[in-house]
């Protein structure tokens, strides 16, 4: 009897272990111009210019950090961001991002406490001569 009780439990923190695991990789990866409305999605984009340099200050606040992220491949796609949270030293207009929450009735992503991640920028290049920072 001890055994099967023993098996059992092994399947059962065998299979919790699992789905926590690849819990965060069941939210689809969209930008901007993708998203609809009840579903948790993780953002990517880059930051509009006119991000507020005051940022980490600003996602403390009951107001929340508010900026416009667009889309990577067609830049017209926007869409607004409220965050609350840490904020990395190198957030700022034109980087890469990825946050993760959902759309609320008024068209604006409402991300998820300390969701925000930016990204680093490729030191590589298809184009010669080309050094971006």
């Amino acid at each position: 009897m001890r055994f099967i009780v023993a098996i059992g439990l092994a399947v059962v923190l065998g299979a919790w272990l699992a789905w926590t695991s690849i819990g965060g990789s069941l939210e689809t990866y969209a930008g901007p111009g993708e998203l609809a409305a009840a579903t948790t999605y993780r953002l990517n984009g880059t930051v509009a210019p006119g991000a507020p340099a005051d940022a980490a200050g600003r996602a403390q606040t009951d107001e929340g950090l508010v900026f416009t992220l667009r889309d990577k491949e067609n830049p017209g796609q926007t869409v607004e961001v409220v965050y609350h949270g840490s904020v990395p030293d190198q957030f700022k207009s034109g980087r890469e991002i990825v946050v993760t929450g959902a759309l609320d009735e008024q068209g604006r992503f409402i991300a998820r406490e300390d969701s925000l991640v930016t990204l680093c920028p490729s030191k590589f290049s298809d184009e010669p001569g080309d050094t971006q920072t």
